[in-house]
């Protein structure tokens, strides 16, 4: 059986060795930004990034594929890297500070490594299936609380879950602590891993792409969590809405959006 913890090493140095030059890049004046067909943002740290990490991830097994987020298929092969090698590039691009890199080795469906890097607080989190969820070394446990006791992150894009029930926002807001929406779906959903949040809700109104959902859902599982759709089934079935947190939360949060269903 395959130690898919084994391969953290290599992609923690890979990601903590791109920092110097994240780093340089904030910190010099915001250009003009430039917008995909899918109306998402990319700048040229995207594409640089892309191709260093991806680079590595093609070393680790030959046979494995490796798909990045900006140039799509890199090489063939199962199981296969997915990489988002900027994840909140608009807010990169206008220097907020929430962003990170993240990836996801995918068997299928099913996550089998995974990691979430913020550059800026020189952060690393990964998870491996049935090895847990660690971050900056030691391994964490989601904390259960309460909806009233609760900060949900939420992604409020303007394609996303909530363009069709703006209400929801509302609804949430009066049932939880406090609701954030950050910009970044793999910041909210390591917040989530570490308890630094304790749940999120998102989605798009098309299929999002593995390396969005991905990287989180394993994380927030071996913390413990739950990451499905509003359904209650494994968001990464059909990659629409999830929703991420620990039990009573999560529960909460699905029967909430049921309540939405068309």
């Amino acid at each position: 059986m395959t130690d898919f913890a084994a391969y953290a090493p290599t992609v923690e140095a890979a990601m903590r060795a791109t920092r110097p030059q994240v780093l340089a890049a904030y910190h010099e004046p915001a250009g003009e930004t430039a917008f995909k067909e899918d109306g998402t943002a990319v700048t040229d740290l995207d594409v640089a990034l892309e191709q260093e990490l991806g680079a590595v991830l093609m070393k680790i097994d030959p046979a494995f594929g490796v798909y990045g987020e900006e140039s799509g298929t890199l090489r063939e092969g199962s199981p296969t890297w997915h990489l988002d090698p900027l994840d909140g590039t608009a807010n990169f691009a206008r220097r907020l500070s929430v962003f990170g890199s993240q990836l996801v080795l995918m068997d299928g469906i099913e996550p089998l490594f995974a990691a979430i890097y913020e550059p800026l607080t020189d952060e690393f989190t990964w998870a491996a299936k049935g090895a847990g969820t660690w971050h900056e070394g030691t391994r964490v446990r989601m904390r259960p609380r309460e909806p009233e006791h609760c900060v949900v992150h939420l992604d409020i894009a303007r394609g996303g879950l909530f363009r069709d029930h703006p209400e929801l926002i509302a609804r949430i807001r009066r049932g939880c602590y406090r609701a954030r929406a950050l910009g970044s779906v793999a910041v909210h959903l390591r917040d989530v891993a570490t308890s630094a949040a304790d749940a999120y809700v998102g989605g798009r109104v098309h299929v999002s792409p593995i390396h969005d959902l991905g990287p989180g859902a394993l994380l927030v599982r071996e913390a413990g969590g739950l990451a499905t759709d509003d359904r209650r089934v494994d968001a990464l079935v059909d990659r629409g809405v999830l929703v991420a947190g620990a039990a009573p939360v999560h529960d909460w949060l699905c029967e909430l959006l049921a309540s939405f269903r068309v």
